[in-house]
């Protein structure tokens, strides 16, 4: 157990507490775990009255403090699915709720944690699995699947490129639908000759990777659970993305040539 230090000031545990939920929600933690989780640090840490408020973007608090209510408000940006971080913030609430660190060795530990950089290369060939893995499933032969591979694997690596530019994301993703649509096609003809049927699993698969479940599974959570305004964001995201995807698919079905299900 680490040394108890003198307290901090009262502002110290009200900014660390809104960086706590700031911090979850940035890395997609769904809304009940960001209010949760915070609560529960709040009280290990001597403030049981706590109120946590999940927005758009920001982060409400409200702490009953010696002198009344202090409230404090943050802007975050959504960094996709951090599921490290998520455990990391989960293993010092429990710390600190079982009394086994101080606060200034919480609030050290926890401004130290850093997303794991994942190896672009790495992350293209494990969805590029992901999508032959998906194609075999689907009764897809084993040439459909090392289709869906390599088109899995060139439209991830697409996407990585783009989101270097910090790219609006609605481009991103109907950019990426219909360039994966006619990599999937391309590959599936002229380089495997499929056949039809094999064909349509090879063109579904390669555009899965598109798909946001994430946000859509957090979004029904959320409904579920009560976080009307959050889950309506979540929902709407993904709907304008699944749209985005399927005007990029449609057109880059425009563009292929008329009749090709029953190509020779």
């Amino acid at each position: 157990m680490s040394s108890v230090m003198n307290p901090p000031e009262e502002q110290q545990y009200l900014e660390l507490f809104s960086e706590v939920a700031v911090r979850l929600m940035e890395s997609s933690a769904e809304t009940r775990l960001v209010v949760q989780t915070t609560e529960r640090i709040a009280r290990a840490f001597g403030y049981p009255d706590i109120q946590v408020i999940v927005l758009s973007g920001m982060v409400c608090i409200s702490v009953k403090t010696s002198g009344g209510y202090q409230s404090l408000t943050r802007k975050g940006m959504l960094h996709g699915i951090q599921m490290d971080v998520l455990a990391e913030i989960t293993g010092l609430c429990l710390e600190a709720e079982q009394a086994r660190v101080s606060f200034t060795d919480f609030q050290n530990r926890f401004r130290s944690i850093r997303t794991r950089e994942i190896n672009p290369l790495l992350l293209c060939f494990v969805i590029g699995l992901a999508t032959a893995a998906f194609g075999w499933l689907n009764d897809g032969s084993f040439l459909a699947g090392i289709s869906g591979f390599l088109a899995g694997f060139i439209t991830m690596a697409f996407r990585v490129l783009l989101q270097k530019y910090v790219l609006f994301p609605v481009f991103v993703f109907g950019f990426l639908g219909f360039f994966g649509t006619l990599i999937s096609y391309s590959l599936g003809v002229y380089i495997f000759r499929l056949p039809p049927d094999d064909l349509g699993i090879a063109l579904v698969i390669g555009v899965l990777l598109l798909v946001p479940g994430f946000p859509f599974v957090n979004g029904v959570l959320d409904l579920f659970k009560g976080y009307y305004s959050m889950a309506f964001n979540r929902l709407m995201i993904t709907t304008i993305l699944l749209t985005s995807v399927s005007l990029g698919i449609t057109a880059a079905l425009h563009f292929l040539p008329l009749g090709f299900w029953s190509y020779k």
